[in-house]
């Protein structure tokens, strides 16, 4: 065996294989695991030109797999207002969003007749219900397009420049798909956009550049995360990051996903199925419906309060019909990509299960593990249907803490209770993964880890002990499993010879703490290919 490059030694070492073993050491040499054991044995392979980390008796995990996230719809919100409620911010009223795009309307000097933009807006916790409109918007700011997006990503409010911009005037009708809020008694929109109505403002005030990813990608690294999913991206957004990954400039693998209506651009340039220097782009991203959070989840049975804009006997939205569903899956199929569906509501799941059924009575072959994301407002039987057909779930247990409490009031106790069902889907043997979704919420593997151990909402409601998993099922999720379901295990996910040497340095052992403190344990060090991305102060 060839003299390491790099040892780690006196620590504990999460191998997270087969059967959880534990060490105290690892050798890595050219970006690849050679050895794991004990601090002596490893200690013994190294030469006077070899890096020695002494763990001092900190912990050692695989690199975290972020296996639904945005990389880059999140990079450009980094120099935009944020607008967290507690406990991930301080906006707590109108005034407070108000006052916060002042304050980066200032920092950026953002030109008139330019996108002012605020994110992360979640009018459930705040003080004052958080009522915006185009109106107040527009009194506020006369001279900007403005737009707030919501938490969930799904929707948001934008003053009348910015709905001029995109077509929307007094009498418009709702795109398929989507729902314009209007003033009560009236046709004319008060700024509220859900869903496809709000996805044109989306295209057109995110806009990135190098920078941006960059940043973005550094922020990834310091969180531990040494590969990540850009969960629906446009043939731009690819080549951008494409273009990053041949200059070698990636601190971390990037898989990305291409966005369901830019599938036929993205084959004819042959994007699809290559990798390139830690750029993969792994598979085909649909939407089918919305969020819980935002109440366009599409679930089958109605929502307690009604809709966002006040509708009753709601069900939620669904973005694609069966129709076009059906379409892009059997397309992704034959050829040969890996279909990733955004399902929040089960009325979504059994769409996507449509679909991969048709494909199947068409006589085209699946790709392996196709990928229902969130899988949040689900029935159990579901599962089921899951293990017949080869599917795994990426689930969100941090809406459990974060949104747990809108949960609650949308579907009552026995639906919300069922959220991101870990616990059942672990025992049918489905290996469910847990993720960011990130600018959804917060880039904090170990807070996610957290949630789906005590799945308790910020108001202090357990949403469902009988679905709780334990902290080594939780780290699975996060690492091998994450590289299970993105058709990756053989190279990532563990710490095995064999394997990238991709791994994190934690201050602590996670599986050995209370829960409460799983969420506080610090990353020290994130090694990518055995080179050090992020090394705390």
């Amino acid at each position: 065996m060839s003299t390491p490059d790099l040892i780690l030694v006196g620590g504990t070492v999460l191998t997270v294989d087969e059967n959880d073993s534990t060490a105290e050491a690892v050798a890595v040499t050219d970006g690849r695991i050679t050895a794991v054991g004990t601090t002596s044995d490893v200690r013994a392979l190294a030469s006077d030109k070899t890096e020695v980390i002494e763990l001092d008796g900190s912990t050692v995990v695989p690199g975290f797999i972020d296996a639904h996230s945005h990389v880059s719809m999140g990079a450009p919100y980094i120099r935009h207002a944020a607008l967290h409620t507690p406990p991930v911010g301080d906006t707590r009223t109108v005034d407070h969003i108000i006052a916060k795009l002042h304050a980066n309307l200032a920092k950026n000097q953002t030109p008139p007749g330019e996108y002012l933009v605020g994110w992360a807006y979640y009018p459930d916790e705040m003080d004052d219900g958080g009522e915006l409109t185009a109106a107040l918007l527009d009194a506020e700011f006369p001279d900007h397009k403005v737009v707030v997006a919501h938490i969930s990503g799904h929707g948001g409010v934008a003053n009348t420049a910015a709905l001029e911009q995109a077509g929307y005037t007094d009498g418009c009708p709702n795109p398929e798909g989507g729902s314009i809020v209007r003033y009560p008694g009236t046709s004319k929109p008060n700024g509220v956009l859900w869903e496809t109505a709000w996805m044109p403002l989306v295209l057109d005030f995110l806009t990135t550049d190098d920078d941006a990813l960059l940043s973005m990608l550094q922020e990834y690294a310091r969180w531990g995360i040494t590969t990540v999913q850009d969960g629906a991206a446009s043939v731009e957004q690819i080549e951008a990051v494409r273009a990053l990954a041949e200059r070698m400039q990636l601190p971390v693998d990037v898989r990305s996903l291409v966005l369901f209506t830019e599938l036929e651009d993205a084959l004819a340039k042959g994007l699809v199925n290559t990798s390139v220097n830690g750029h993969t782009v792994q598979g085909v991203k649909l939407i089918l419906d919305g969020s819980p959070q935002g109440k366009t989840a599409n679930v089958t049975e109605e929502y307690l309060e009604g809709g966002p804009g006040g509708e009753t006997h709601w069900h939620g939205i669904a973005f694609v019909n069966q129709e076009d569903t059906s379409r892009v899956v059997a397309a992704a199929y034959s050829h040969g990509l890996q279909v990733f569906a955004h399902c929040n509501g089960d009325a979504a799941i059994d769409q996507l299960l449509t679909a991969h059924r048709a494909a199947v009575a068409q006589g085209i072959t699946p790709t392996p593990r196709t990928i229902p994301i969130h899988s949040q407002v689900m029935r159990l039987d579901q599962l089921d249907d899951y293990v017949a057909e080869g599917f795994e779930p990426s689930m969100f247990t941090i809406h459990t803490w974060l949104f747990g409490d809108t949960h609650i009031r949308n579907f009552g106790e026995a639906r919300a209770f069922g959220i991101s069902p870990m616990r059942a889907a672990i025992d049918k043997g489905l290996k469910p993964t847990n993720h960011s979704d990130y600018p959804i919420t917060p880039l904090n593997p170990l807070q996610l880890l957290w949630t789906s151990v005590v799945r308790r909402s910020t108001g202090g409601v357990v949403l469902g002990q009988e679905q709780s998993i334990t902290a080594a099922e939780g780290l699975r999720a996060l690492t091998w499993n994450a590289a299970y379901e993105h058709r990756c295990e053989d190279d990532l996910g563990s710490i095995e010879v064999g394997k990238v040497a991709d791994l994190v340095v934690l201050e602590s052992n996670p599986l050995e703490v209370e829960p409460d403190a799983i969420r506080n344990v610090s990353i020290l060090r994130t090694v990518k290919r055995g080179r050090t991305v992020y090394l705390s102060e």
